[in-house]
């Protein structure tokens, strides 16, 4: 009877052992995710940026940034929060154009590692509003983009669901529905390293 107990006292251990050690490299697994070193605060510059729709381009002088960055996400969703935006010296065809973001923060998301320098990725939650001559039109919705390791650039390169909401009214030029292609590479004030865990 005490080989029995103690012969299932050892299956028991063993078993609890292995079920610990499996659960561990799980759990190991799924934090593993996404890592940004330094992380926290951010500033980044970008020299002419742009919004296209079909009829019209938007061109700005410059724009700026600032945010913060988590050090970790297991997901990447929501990696980085940009609470801060502003552009400057904007216009359509050379008619001044004020661009007014709002809905901050903004969300950086990580989808993915095309290498050990990109790291690609979303920016959602986007609202803008512009207004000029005759022109007023918001838009809504996320663009696609990557960061460059090492070069420490954010390049945002359209695509998404940016799109020009119900209130747009700009003499054809931008109509309800038309999608965006925001484009702008932004630079990093310091140095960020995106990798994967």
């Amino acid at each position: 009877m005490r080989r029995m107990t103690r012969n299932t006292a050892v299956a028991a251990a063993a078993f609890a052992a292995a079920v610990g050690l499996s659960v561990s490299s799980a759990s190991a697994t799924a934090q593993a995710g996404y890592v940004v070193s330094p992380g926290g605060a951010f500033e980044a510059n970008a020299v002419n940026p742009t919004l296209t729709v079909p009829g019209a381009t938007l061109t700005c002088d410059s724009s700026h940034a600032a945010g913060t960055l988590q050090t970790a996400s297991a997901d990447g969703v929501g990696i980085g929060d940009i609470n801060s935006i502003d552009f400057a010296g904007c216009n359509v065809n050379g008619i001044d154009f004020d661009v007014t973001p709002s809905a901050l923060p903004w969300k950086i998301n990580v989808t993915g590692m095309s290498s050990t320098t990109r790291a690609d990725g979303t920016i959602t939650g986007i609202v803008a509003q512009i207004t000029g001559f005759g022109c007023e039109a918001t838009f809504a919705g996320s663009v696609t983009g990557w960061y460059e390791n090492g070069a420490n650039i954010l390049h945002v390169t359209g695509g998404g669901s940016l799109a020009a909401q119900d209130d747009a009214n700009c003499l054809g030029l931008i109509n309800p529905g038309d999608h965006a292609e925001f484009l702008g590479d932004y630079q990093l004030t310091s140095a960020q390293t995106i990798s994967q865990g």
